[in-house]
């Protein structure tokens, strides 16, 4: 249940992220409050972990109002709500995994559009990409070995 709507979400703020460069705080108040309501109603995670994933987006974006927006305070917002459906540990691992995916992603656009090292990508995908992947290896990895 939450695996869905947290591809929900993602799938809907990448798209708008990829369009608009932008995200729509609507939506990222509506999965807050389904990500509480949740929590409330199923809980998974402590209430420890769940309050230190959300520091976690705080967290950045206090470094986004001090780097002058380099990280979009939306994708903030958005790491936000994800620390309230997955809690602090499997926060860090997404956001790892998302900047892994972005920085092979940025290298090669960089060097194949020759664009600098200031070129701007929508981050969200990324943060798709990597809950897809985390949530595979989760649901899937144990098949393979």
């Amino acid at each position: 249940m939450r695996e869905i709507g947290l591809i929900i979400f993602y799938g809907l703020t990448a798209f708008d992220d990829i369009r608009t460069k932008q995200v729509r705080i609507l939506e990222i108040i509506v999965f807050g409050i389904l990500g509480i309501i949740v929590n409330v109603i199923w809980p998974v995670k402590s209430v420890e972990s769940i309050i230190c994933g959300l520091l976690v987006g705080i967290v950045i974006y206090i470094f986004s109002i001090l780097t002058k927006e380099k990280i979009g305070k939306g994708d903030c917002f958005i790491i936000m709500v994800s620390g309230l459906y997955l809690g602090f540990i499997d926060v860090l691992i997404l956001i790892w995994i998302s900047s892994f995916l972005a920085l092979i992603y940025g290298l090669i656009k960089i060097k194949k559009l020759k664009k600098d090292s200031s070129y701007e990508i929508p981050f969200v995908p990324f943060l798709l990409s990597g809950f897809l992947l985390m949530y595979g290896i989760h649901s899937f990895g144990s098949l393979i070995i």
